[in-house]
């Protein structure tokens, strides 16, 4: 599979920062202030072995990022009536408390299609997004681990 790669935004208490995220289908990689995280989902993000960001830098529970959001929207290719349409899913993940909050936004053709409220993995977020949608609209796309996008 081919990397793929998205902008978005990570946010602590010290502010905001734009990063790119990227997947291979596999692992989730991401740069935040010249430190570099990955994982198997995005609520298990790890300092990269040999890296470890500055002290205070971040928040880490457990060696994993926390306390913070990251924010990113992702083209995501949908069925219409059998016809492939370009549509954009805009991700919020919370990882301020123990547990992750996901919440999306699937926005196609001038509508907006979202998760009511916020789930604990990308998979049951995406599921409360799916059945939202209109009988002839499906989501072409498959996710690797129920935590990654």
């Amino acid at each position: 599979m081919t990397d793929e790669s998205w902008a978005g935004w990570y946010r602590d208490h010290k502010g905001s920062d734009s990063v790119v995220l990227t997947t291979d289908g596999q692992w989730i990689r991401i740069r935040i202030r010249g430190a570099d995280f990955e994982g198997e989902s995005f609520d298990g993000l790890r300092p990269v072995a040999g890296v470890p960001p500055e002290n205070g830098t971040f928040g880490l529970r457990d060696g994993v990022l926390a306390d913070c959001v990251l924010e990113w929207d992702r083209p995501l290719p949908v069925l219409v009536a059998g016809t492939p349409r370009p549509a954009t899913l805009s991700c919020l993940l919370s990882l301020r408390r123990a547990e992750p909050d996901f919440h999306l936004a699937l926005h196609l053709d001038g509508a907006v299609y979202e998760s009511a409220r916020a789930e604990r993995d990308f998979a049951a977020a995406l599921a409360a997004v799916q059945r939202l949608l209109p009988d002839d609209v499906s989501v072409e796309a498959c996710f690797a681990r129920s935590g990654a996008a």
